[in-house]
């Protein structure tokens, strides 16, 4: 695949050659993250409760990233 992008914007030059790191994170963080968790005393389903309602709001599904 080929694609080819032309902007003068600093910013979004660095935003297009992450994207591929910030999927990969998005999808360990969704998969994997809560396990460091699970042994724990912490409560960590609120936080994972509001990562999921802020996937939602911008419409990421995490499984369409990898």
């Amino acid at each position: 695949m080929k694609a080819i992008f032309e902007t003068d914007d600093p910013k979004e030059i660095i935003q297009l050659s992450k994207a591929s790191d910030m999927a990969s994170f998005i999808w360990e963080l969704t998969h994997n993250g809560w396990r460091v968790f699970k042994d724990t005393n912490y409560d960590y389903h609120p936080a994972w409760e509001r990562i999921n309602e802020l996937l939602e709001e911008y419409n990421i599904n995490p499984d369409e990233l990898i």
